[in-house]
Parts: structure tokens; C-alpha cells; sequence
């Protein structure tokens, strides 16, 4: 695998210091960043943004604000600007890690389109979860993309970035109040199996497949937990994807409606108008008319 290194200076462990994104300069320019890391260890540092890491190859020792933890392959970290952190990967398996970066601002516009309070989001204890190996693959594939578009100097990075933290804030957040639900655990695993990143495109008849009823007995489910039968909780779910894609990047619709799953852009657009009252074209238009006296996202 390709990775991207990226040296911090210097090695104390006792003296933090703070990573500015006025430094990075598509931090500065674009509002997010990405890397991937093979350096043995970083320096103990802090940031003035956001960051996202994902441990893509064996593992780390991570000490955030002067607590360890031990991290395996697959974990995602969310740090906040005012966290403390080193990490240094396993004396035996060594470490490979991903960053994704962005400026609180927009990460903040993000968590307003995704219907997130944010104080939820920043305050409560640090957010972990370990990833499933399909949700690995996700983001690894998408990771290995935008390394190949930043070596063929592509301009279009930037969207592929932030479309990777929309999915590891819906993860991470989720990750902290899936035991909340009062849904049984089955019906549980199979919501999360419709909203994980590889599924997102699902259809109806294999979400019928994730369970071990008929359809008749699913829909009977779906009506009784969700209030909605599985057509109408997938047309939901992804028309609120199309909203968050197309108020947080410049992808087209074609673009959105293929990644969820729609071939056919006509009937994407009657889908989404359906549900907002208004074309895709215009519901962006609104939002962007919104937003023309603050940064762009």
C-alpha cells in the first residue's frame, strides 16, 4: 500500500506542541487535509482543527491527555483542538495510520447538516470505536483515491476527504449512542448493516436478506420500530445523504444519486423532490444562497 509520510519534527514526549492549519495549505485553502502516516512515532502535539485517524496497519500506543490506550488495527480516533496527543506505533507490529483533518468551522457545518448537536459531539469524552473490516475497506479504497489524485495533482481531493469524515462522524457519533436504542438487538444490527458505508446504495430486497424473516414479517418489523416500511426508510435515509452531500461538497447529482444507489437521475430527482419539495439543483441553490456571507464548506 502507498502511504503518504508526513514528519512532525520534533520527539519530546513531555512538551506539546500546536499544529497550525495556517501551516497545511490545503487546510488553509480547502478547509480539510489528508495523509497517511508511516513514521514510527509523532511528537506529543496538539491542533488548531479538528482531526480524524484510523489505524490502517498494525498498531499504536496513543496517549491522549495523559492517558494510554493500546490501539489495534482498525480503530478510528476523533481529536479535539484542545487534546493533547503522541502516538508511537507497536514495538512488534509497527503502525500505519490515516489522518483526516478539518477546520472546527466546517466540521461544525457538517454536524449541523447531519442534524448533530454540537456540543454533543465535542464534549462527553473522547470518540473511538473500531471499525468492521468492510467499513476498513471503505475507507482505505477511498484513501488510496485521493493519494492517487494528489499525485496527479487532481482538484477534486478535497470533496473525497470530506465525504470520509461525513462518514466517520455518522460512525463515531453513532458509536456512542447505539446502546440507546430501544430497538431489539437484532433489528439493531440490521440498521446499522443499512447505514455503514459499504451499504449505502442497499436496496429493498437486501435489506429483506439481512434478516432471517420474510418480507412480509420485515416490513411487519420496519412498520413497528421505525413507524415506516423498509422502501420509505431507505428513500429517507439516503435523500438526508443527498442533503448532507450536496450542502457540504460540489459533487454532482448524478454523482450523489449513483452512490445511493439511484441509475437513473430522473427518477433520483422525483425521489428527492418528493421528500424536500424542491429539485436537488435548487436545493442546493437555496442552501448555497444561505450561506454566500460565510466560508464556503
Amino acid at each position: 500500500m502507498e502511504t503518504t509520510a508526513v514528519s512532525v519534527g520534533a520527539n519530546s514526549e513531555n512538551t506539546a506542541y500546536i499544529v497550525h492549519f495556517e501551516n497545511n495549505k490545503n487546510l488553509k485553502t480547502h478547509g480539510v487535509s489528508f495523509h497517511w502516516w508511516n513514521e514510527t512515532a509523532t511528537s506529543l502535539h496538539s491542533h488548531n482543527f479538528c482531526e480524524f485517524f484510523i489505524i490502517t496497519a498494525g498498531e499504536a500506543v496513543h496517549k491522549l491527555n495523559g492517558e494510554s490506550a493500546l490501539l489495534e488495527r482498525g480503530t478510528m480516533h476523533f481529536i479535539r483542538p484542545e487534546d493533547e496527543h503522541i502516538i508511537k506505533a507497536s514495538s512488534e507490529k509497527g503502525c500505519v495510520h490515516m489522518n483526516l483533518c478539518i477546520r472546527r468551522e466546517r466540521l461544525e457545518k457538517i454536524l449541523d447538516a447531519l442534524g448533530i448537536d454540537k456540543n454533543a459531539f465535542f464534549e462527553g469524552g473522547p470518540l473511538k470505536t473500531v471499525l468492521s473490516a468492510d467499513e476498513l475497506y471503505f475507507f482505505t479504497k477511498k484513501a488510496e483515491k485521493i493519494n492517487l489524485m494528489n499525485f496527479e495533482g487532481g482538484q477534486d481531493s478535497d470533496f473525497y476527504i470530506t465525504e470520509l469524515i461525513v462518514q466517520a462522524v455518522i460512525l463515531l457519533f453513532g458509536s456512542r449512542n447505539k446502546h440507546n436504542s430501544d430497538y431489539p438487538e437484532w433489528f439493531s444490527d440490521i440498521l446499522e448493516k443499512i447505514h455503514s458505508p459499504e451499504n449505502i446504495a442497499v436496496s429493498v430486497p437486501e435489506v429483506y436478506e439481512m434478516g432471517d424473516f420474510s418480507a412480509p414479517v420485515m416490513i411487519k418489523y420496519f412498520k413497528k420500530y421505525t413507524g415506516k416500511t423498509v422502501k420509505a426508510y431507505l428513500r429517507d435515509m439516503k435523500c438526508d445523504r443527498a442533503c448532507i452531500l450536496l450542502e457540504t461538497t460540489r459533487l454532482s447529482t448524478l454523482k450523489i444519486s449513483t452512490s445511493l444507489g439511484y441509475y437513473s437521475l430522473s427518477h433520483f430527482n422525483r425521489i428527492f423532490k418528493e421528500y424536500t419539495g424542491m429539485s436537488p439543483a435548487a436545493y442546493r441553490k437555496k442552501f448555497l444562497s444561505k450561506n454566500t456571507n460565510r466560508e464556503s464548506i
